[in-house]
């Protein structure tokens, strides 16, 4: 049995051949790379794999983006996975509820080392260098809707060396997507893996650390729901050996394409065009530099009070042919680290004048006269202790935390968070005067 350190590539929900979500407008440029994005994605991750000379590679469900697949997309991963295998690395492959086995497919073979799990869970010799060193398990969706529990069926299923397991679930019942093959994280704990590949959740997350419990994420973020870094997990394991328990680690390591961010801009303070000009491009140069040379999809969303909301709402300036989105996108998509701004929306108010509500007779006014007296005591600190222990926040569970992250706060920091907190709750006090 080998004892020396494994390694593997551990990814999933590649979505080949999705479309980008939401996008309108666009140019036929940006949207060919864009129909690219998923392919290029995955074809970095199997070059990473044969660079590294990775020892086997697994992908945990929805290789495809729907039931039928196109014909390119089968044919791409087929070439992918035909790399691996003239380069000696074993691939092993469940399907999820994007693309469950009873989906239209082509009839073809796959290369000599891929194997792909079938509607029941399956446990498969792991052959490195001609020796057996474990074993993965896995199991691929029969049909989209599978709502039992199958992390269940891998118990008992452990065999000696490195004991790996497939499968394209939600752990813990997480709301923000579909329910299938819902499990707790007990269920894993008890099947005695030494590593849960995992599926279906596109936020890459370590979930647990003995055993080592994975989502990697999806390759390429597809819509703005999916910001920020794409990619896989580069796995590196040493198996068991005696009393000695299995031992790993996992690295995040970025496949994707291209990009989305979603970045907020206050307009206050601003007075002039010019300082909204000049606040984008910043803002701009900093996602540019963020992405690594990736390009970018970036959403813009103005808020704040200021002089300039007036301006923002003069029909065709922020994202008419000749607005801001236009000006601002000119020549960059010959950029290869472009930042194109795929929407701009406003939601700013005008500005307060605070002296004279503050002079006025009305409630209002004494609100704002208390925050004022607040801030001029002094002691800041102790005043929003005094608060948040008035209110009953600081005898619950969080209260620790709570304390952490205001000790943390600098004298300057603090006064910030206190202004905004006033500014926030003054301009729900004007808008609920302005709906009654």
């Amino acid at each position: 049995m080998i004892s020396q350190k494994i390694s593997f590539i551990h990814c999933a929900d590649l979505h080949l051949d999705s479309p980008f979500v939401g996008l309108s407008d666009i140019s036929q440029p940006l949207g060919t790379r864009l129909r690219k994005a998923t392919f290029q994605a995955f074809e970095n991750v199997v070059s990473y794999a044969i660079k590294n000379r990775s020892d086997f590679l697994v992908i945990s469900g929805d290789i495809y983006d729907g039931a039928d697949r196109s014909v390119r997309a089968q044919v791409f991963l087929l070439n992918q996975l035909k790399r691996l295998s003239d380069a000696g690395i074993p691939s092993f492959i469940a399907h999820g509820n994007h693309d469950a086995l009873s989906g239209w497919e082509m009839d073809r073979d796959l290369p000599p080392l891929a194997t792909r799990f079938g509607p029941e869970v399956e446990s498969v010799p792991l052959v490195l260098r001609g020796e057996t060193v474990g074993t993965v398990h896995g199991y691929s969706y029969p049909v989209r809707d599978v709502g039992g529990n199958i992390a269940a069926d891998f118990a008992g299923r452990r065999g000696e060396g490195l004991n790996i397991a497939v499968l394209h679930c939600n752990v813990g019942g997480r709301p923000d997507y579909e329910n299938y093959a819902p499990c707790s994280l007990d269920d894993l704990r008890a099947a005695g893996m030494d590593y849960w590949a995992l599926g279906h959740i596109h936020a890459a997350e370590i979930v647990h650390y003995d055993p080592l419990v994975v989502y990697p994420g999806n390759t390429q973020g597809r819509s703005i729901r999916e910001t920020g870094k794409k990619g896989f997990y580069s796995v590196t394991i040493t198996p068991a050996s005696g009393s000695v328990p299995a031992a790993g680690s996992a690295e995040f390591v970025p496949c994707d394409v291209i990009r989305w961010r979603d970045e907020e801009l206050s307009i206050e303070g601003m007075q002039r065009d010019e300082d909204l000009f000049t606040a984008i491009e910043s803002v701009k140069e900093r996602v540019r530099h963020d992405s690594a040379g990736r390009p970018t999809l970036l959403r813009v969303r103005l808020s704040g009070r200021g002089r300039l909301h007036e301006q923002l709402g003069r029909p065709g300036f922020l994202a008419g042919a000749d607005g801001l989105r236009g000006t601002f996108n000119e020549h960059e998509e010959d950029r290869p680290d472009f930042v194109s701004i795929e929407r701009i929306s406003s939601v700013t108010a005008p500005p307060l004048d605070t002296d004279s509500l503050m002079s006025g007779d009305h409630f209002v006014a004494d609100f704002l006269k208390e925050a004022a007296s607040f801030r001029e005591r002094g002691d800041l600190r102790s005043g929003v202790r005094a608060i948040l222990e008035e209110d009953g926040l600081m005898g619950r569970l969080a209260s620790r935390e709570i304390q952490q992250r205001l000790d943390a706060f600098s004298d300057e920091q603090l006064a910030e968070l206190v202004n905004r907190g006033a500014y926030a709750a003054l301009t729900q006090l004007l808008e609920g005067e302005d709906a009654s």
